[in-house]
């Protein structure tokens, strides 16, 4: 799995950071990366003047400080990484806007950043990331463990699908050993009654379209041998029945297209995927081709 050469890792320097460094660990070994950026963007760096004058020790410049905390976190949790490259950056100002600023100016393949359920900050912080990064963006909520063993990918037979499929079977097959399940959620059209039909009966009639869509789709996959498990759900809530899927099937790995084609593409997410990411307990990968955006992202930053 060659496609992530290029990593950043957003650190909050909370408790959820040993763990997002962990599991970093692993996607760069799985990916063969040749360098990791390790983040901190903080929005002041500055301390004020009456607290120097009590805490005089604290003159050391807050960057270096910052600096030797984030080498001593990754020292302790970046394990079995002996060929990848690491690098620390510590930025101040806006945290969106200077990790994009990041992303672009070390040609970035994938974000990994950390989510508390309880933080709506960080809740919200990864949901822009992953709508307006130019690369793809995983998420990894707090306390997730460093394992790839089955992979979930949500398909509606679009091209972000196809995407999302590439991306988990690059995953699965880097493991070895991860079991990929595709799920398509189906639903029945409003106007349905006005055939003389049940509601159930439609749902049939959907669900037999479905599978032929699914057979027709993921026929033009290239899987690399991998086994691939379809499953059919109707539902009107897809973000639910993802979430509730994943539970069911005991997944630790969530990867998603985003929406959106054309220049502005890199910019747009899914509705479905803004939901999970704001609720999935379990790491989600939103799926970007490279680049997406890039006119856009360079008028955000001003340049």
């Amino acid at each position: 799995m060659y496609r992530y050469k290029r990593i950043l890792v957003n650190l909050a320097l909370n408790d959820g950071d040993p763990s997002l460094i962990a599991y970093t660990a692993m996607v760069a070994r799985m990916a063969r990366s040749e360098k990791v950026h390790f983040a901190h963007v903080a929005t002041s760096l500055e301390i004020p003047a009456d607290v120097l004058s009590k805490y005089p020790e604290l003159i050391r410049p807050v960057d270096e400080q910052v600096r030797s905390q984030m080498e001593r976190l990754v020292g302790e949790h970046f394990e079995g990484c002996g060929d990848v490259e690491v690098a620390h950056a510590v930025a101040e100002g806006p945290r969106l806007t200077e990790l994009l600023r990041l992303i672009k100016n070390n040609d970035i393949d994938l974000v990994l950043t950390g989510r508390q359920l309880e933080d709506r900050a960080a809740r919200a912080l990864a949901e822009k990331l992953a709508r307006k990064a130019t690369c793809s963006v995983l998420v990894c909520p707090d306390d997730a463990e460093p394992k790839i063993t089955k992979i979930l990918v949500p398909i509606d037979f679009s091209e972000p699908s196809e995407d999302a499929i590439d991306v988990a079977v690059a995953f699965a097959s880097a493991s070895g050993t991860a079991t990929l399940t595709c799920l398509h959620i189906y639903h029945v059209p409003i106007g349905y009654g006005k055939l003389g039909v049940s509601y159930e009966e439609f749902g049939k009639t959907m669900r037999s379209h479905a599978v032929r869509h699914y057979d027709e789709f993921i026929r033009d996959q290239d899987l690399k041998g991998i086994k691939v498990v379809p499953v059919f759900r109707l539902d009107d809530h897809p973000a639910k029945a993802i979430a509730r899927v994943a539970e069911e099937e005991g997944i630790d790995l969530v990867v998603m297209g985003a929406r959106g084609r054309g220049a502005g593409a890199g910019v747009l997410l899914g509705s479905v995927t803004e939901r999970l990411l704001h609720s999935m307990d379990v790491p989600l990968v939103a799926v970007k081709k490279k680049g997406y955006g890039m006119s856009v992202l360079e008028a955000l930053l001003n340049l």
